[in-house]
């Protein structure tokens, strides 16, 4: 240890311990440890700023604590609040034990109580409610969700209105919300289902869907056993849909997919747009179909992937090529 981390070291002990001898009605300021009572009327500026009661204005340090209502801003590596904030938190770590009003700005983010406001960060966590906007790579409200959840992971216990925009999204429950990602599942009032589907491409194709009935997505599993040749071939793909309720137990239902055959040699791909059709048997069990248009597409020339059948086809060029198809489905919601 060299000898000027000696002399903070030492600076920091005797800040410390003569912390100690203050009496409860005495303050401490000495820019490296600052410790105040109940509503110091100045900024807290140094390398550890303590406020044992409410305080008022700016918190500038590495760490940075008070006790009890904060209003104003808290900037440093480590911010505690005792009870309510009303204001800002902008460090690497930030709690609020009590009620916020205001934004929590770090890497990792927590408000044990209602919040109102936003957090923006790597983790960000609401014990109970929180009201505007969570963005991060993990967002968790254990109550009711924001308006607005953006990050990799999102999870919300009960989500009624807003976005949910992540690649995973979980929510207990939903009423006007939408979630929107590679994954989204709703525990209860969402909508999950298997699917078998016969298409012009790949006669074998099984599917999983899951989110709500306004916005789901597909991740499928697809066989050809000829392939137009003598080699049968394997494909997967995701997708993504809406169904709009119609009249008595028929539905509209558009979906957009995107498959990729397996294969060493060759890269194959069909987007594809179906505008299907559907009829609901019951609760769990339902028949779509519809028209395709699909585009068929390779990196290599001469080898675009041909149909088993189709209506109609508008060659592009070697590379390319537009395919009209129909399809038909089975589902089974769970």
């Amino acid at each position: 240890m060299n000898w000027k981390m000696k002399k903070i070291v030492i600076v920091l002990v005797f800040s410390l311990l003569s912390m100690a001898s203050f009496s409860q009605e005495t303050n401490a300021y000495a820019f490296f440890v600052n410790v105040v009572n109940d509503n110091f009327k100045f900024p807290l500026v140094g390398f550890v700023n303590v406020a044992k009661g409410n305080h008022k204005g700016l918190q500038l340090g590495f760490v940075n604590w008070n006790a009890r209502n904060f209003a104003g801003s808290q900037v440093g590596y480590v911010n505690t609040i005792g009870n309510n904030l009303n204001g800002v938190q902008c460090g690497f770590v930030n709690t609020t034990i009590q009620q916020m009003e205001g934004a929590q700005v770090g890497f990792v983010n927590t408000a044990m109580q209602d919040a109102t406001g936003a957090q923006v960060g790597f983790v960000n966590t609401a014990l109970q409610s929180i009201s505007r906007a969570q963005i991060g790579f993990v967002n968790t409200a254990m109550k009711k969700a924001p308006e607005t959840q953006v990050g990799f992971v999102n999870i919300a216990n009960r989500k009624e209105n807003g976005l949910q925009l992540g690649f995973v999204n979980y929510a207990d429950t939903i009423g006007d919300g939408i979630p929107i990602g590679f994954l989204s599942f709703v525990r209860r009032g969402g909508y999950k289902a298997i699917e078998y589907s016969f298409s012009e491409f790949f006669p074998v194709t099984v599917g999983f869907k899951t989110g709500v009935e306004k916005f789901y997505t597909s991740i499928y599993l697809a066989y050809n056993p000829s392939a137009g040749s003598t080699k049968s071939m394997f494909a997967n793909g995701i997708g993504f849909g809406s169904i709009i309720p119609l009249k008595n137990a028929f539905f509209f239902n558009p979906e957009v997919h995107s498959m990729n055959t397996i294969e060493i040699k060759n890269n194959r791909q069909l987007t594809s747009f179906v505008p299907y059709f559907g009829y609901n048997f019951n609760y769990h069990f339902s028949i779509t179909a519809g028209p395709s248009v699909v585009w068929s597409a390779s990196f290599d020339k001469g080898v675009l992937l041909k149909p088993v059948f189709n209506i109609a086809n508008f060659e592009i060029d070697d590379k390319n090529s537009i395919f009209v198809g129909a399809r038909v489905n089975v589902r089974c919601r769970f």
